[in-house]
């Protein structure tokens, strides 16, 4: 027992084994750190540094959209020493990347606060408007003096409060705007932000100017001026084009990207001014203040509406800093309302615009990170090849960790919503996401069918082999299932999984099972061996482990009997391995052995012939592979045995057993031969 409970350990090891190292993987996977020593009281912990590179003497990194396989076949030929170089090179395009998002990032927070307090500001002067009609109309028809006339000043006073709540909220919208303006870092996102969708609408205008141009007579003057302004537009697009091209292989900070920066920016005034040319609409941003520079102004403007707006009560003005006092006589309400009302309405208006900028912020943001995973995906080529000629990449790839996990706000659902689609929109977002779906459906769909027909295939050859039934039931089960779970984990490399620690832990996990569920893995081993020596099949008449029976079905598990009283025994496969296996249907011919109790006072020689006689006359008994006979004669107390040994086929044995005896029961009463009895 214990021989078989380590036999199928070890065969479920080595199972483990072939299994990690015969499947592909596409892999990052990284040894676990060791623990530390444990003679040290005092743990401290280890400070990665970076390695040492010089990022000017990297070659690779001057092209950043370099297609991932032509980089693979790039950094092959690179020694260690290079390798370091592209990684610190590489890592430096990343940070200038992960600063652009945090930038983005930066700024949407601050448009998002802006935008909440300027609809919270337009909130409170409606609500001032209304304590003022309401203050209004109180003292109307209240008695100077009277506890009505006093309710009417205190909603004067709560106008007042409304006034000074919604100032303080435009001076922090404000002052949050010109902190925006003043950051040059942030203030460069809101420049991008802004040019977000230009190339796009310039296009969209450029393909529709083309189609109008059909329309006008080739020779006309007009059909000359509308080319002019075509050819300028095209050539504006692909100044911009080229100017973006341009700048992506340097880094942020270096003085390359920000000349670049600036002629993209000229790029783009220039790409205003021809669209502009065709469509006939012109924009302030050409050269101008922006949207951001627009919102500050139109703050500013809402922020002396509201000092400027006085509320009378008792004959005393009322602005933000003031407080009513006794009297009589009432102000314009209705003009003041009316003030407060357009002042709501701009703020309004102010926050959608802005709203629509924290839109092109968040759609930017999100472009900078596919560029920024497209950078990984480069980044994590030259680290595989780093770590494969013997350089530790540990570094780098904590600091890839650290930086690509997501952070998202949950509660600003309008920005969530334009996030998701933008992701849906980009290359290496939804699209990418799209094709490594497709990829992981289409190769796990390849797998079934190519394995489900490699399994009808191998079924047909192995029964032309002769091969046990059991044997190839298991061998195409496992093709074909095992093909499928094949097919999965090749078909999670698409979906950029890595197979490395999966495949550890089944590796590992194996044997864990085997110590587990050693009794059940003994079992298991035994059918493998049943399996592969083949001494019964199903159907065969055997006799395992002292049991009588027709073999009804076998598992890996146990071998399952039907007795000759229909009674169903199953029996472990390691019981059935250890004990003896007698295998009665093994050949097509099967030798019947009838054993006869003759009377002394019989004619043995008599006996044996007749015999010979009846097996001859029944016509399923064969003269090959050996003709009918009678065996060596056993003299006993009270009677002669005779044993008649005849040839059958496996199929007719018990038929023509039973006839047989039946044959013999007829003619010894016709030659007058007795069976012996015991007395």
């Amino acid at each position: 027992m214990l021989r078989n409970r380590v036999r199928a350990i070890l065969l479920t090891g080595v199972i483990g084994v072939l299994v990690i190292w015969a499947i592909p993987a596409r892999s990052q996977f990284e040894p676990p750190e060791p623990d530390p020593p444990a003679e040290t009281e005092v743990k401290t912990e280890k400070v990665e540094l970076a390695p040492e590179g010089d990022a000017k003497a990297a070659v690779t990194a001057k092209e950043p959209d370099i297609p991932v396989d032509e980089l693979q076949l790039l950094v092959k030929p690179l020694s260690l020493e290079e390798l370091l170089n592209e990684a610190a090179a590489w890592q430096l395009l990343l940070k200038g990347k992960v600063e652009e998002i945090s930038n983005a990032e930066v700024a949407v927070k601050r448009q998002n606060r802006s935008i909440a307090k300027q609809q919270e500001v337009a909130g409170s002067l409606d609500e001032a408007k209304k304590a003022l009609e309401e203050s209004d109309k109180a003292l109307k028809s209240a008695v100077p003096g009277s506890p009505e006339y006093q309710e009417a000043a205190k909603k004067a006073e709560e106008a007042k409060e409304k006034l000074k709540k919604a100032q303080e909220g435009i001076k922090e919208a404000s002052q949050a705007k010109t902190e925006l303006k003043q950051d040059d870092t942030l203030n460069e996102a809101l420049k991008k932000a802004e040019k977000t969708g230009e190339l796009e609408l310039a296009q969209t205008t450029l393909d529709e100017a083309k189609k109008e141009r059909e329309k006008i007579d080739a020779s006309s003057p007009a059909y000359n001026a509308a080319t002019q302004k075509i050819d300028a537009l095209d050539k504006a697009i692909k100044a911009v084009e080229e100017a973006e091209k341009n700048q992506k292989g340097f880094a942020p900070d270096s003085p390359e990207y920000k000349q670049g920066t600036q002629k993209i920016e000229e790029a783009h005034i220039q790409l205003k001014k021809a669209r502009e040319a065709i469509t006939g609409n012109t924009s302030s941003s050409n050269g101008g203040t922006g949207a951001a520079e627009k919102s500050a102004d139109k703050l500013d403007e809402a922020a002396a509406t509201i000092e400027n707006t006085n509320i009378k009560a008792n004959g005393e003005t009322l602005t933000a800093n003031s407080s009513p006092g006794p009297g009589s006589g009432q102000g314009n309400v209705e003009k003041k309302g009316q003030q407060l009302q357009k002042t709501s309405d701009k703020l309004q208006e102010n926050a959608q615009n802005e709203a629509e900028l924290k839109n092109k912020l968040l759609v930017n943001a999100t472009n900078l990170q596919s560029g920024r995973t497209a950078i990984v995906d480069r980044f994590n080529v030259i680290l595989e090849e780093l770590d494969r000629k013997g350089g530790d990449s540990k570094y780098y790839r904590k600091y890839i960790e650290a930086i690509t996990k997501a952070e998202i706000d949950v509660t600003d659902t309008q920005g969530l919503g334009v996030r998701v689609i933008s992701w849906l929109k980009s290359d290496e977002g939804g699209l990418r996401w799209a094709g490594n779906l497709g990829k992981f459906v289409g190769i796990v769909l390849a797998s079934a069918i190519v394995f489900q027909i490699l399994g009808v295939i191998v079924s047909k050859l192995l029964k032309l082999s002769n091969t046990s039934k059991l044997m190839r039931q298991f061998i195409v089960v496992i093709i074909k299932r095992g093909g499928i779970f094949v097919g999965v984990l090749l078909a999670l490399t698409a979906l950029e999984v890595s197979l490395a620690p999966v495949l550890a832990v089944l590796g590992g996990a194996s044997f864990i099972f085997a110590f587990a569920l050693q009794s059940n893995l003994g079992n298991f081993a035994s059918g493998l061996m049943l399996m592969l020596y083949k001494p019964f099949d199903v159907g065969d008449e055997v006799e395992l482990a002292g049991v009588f029976g027709t073999v009804d079905s076998i598992s890996l598990a146990s071998t399952r009997l039907k007795t000759l009283t229909a009674d169903l025994v199953t029996i472990p496969n390691n019981t059935v391995w250890e004990d003896k296996i007698i295998n009665y249907s093994h050949d097509q011919y099967r030798r019947i052995q009838l054993t006869i109790r003759s009377d002394y006072s019989n004619n043995i020689s008599q006996v044996r012939k007749v015999l010979v006689e009846v097996a001859k006359d029944h016509p399923s008994i064969l003269e090959n592979p050996a003709p009918p006979t009678t065996g060596e004669i056993e003299f006993e107390e009270y009677y002669v045995q005779i044993n008649l040994w005849v040839w059958t086929k496996t199929a007719e044995f018990w038929k023509t057993k039973s006839e047989l005896f039946s044959m013999i029961q007829e003619r010894f009463e016709k030659e007058g031969y007795s069976i012996a009895t015991p007395p």
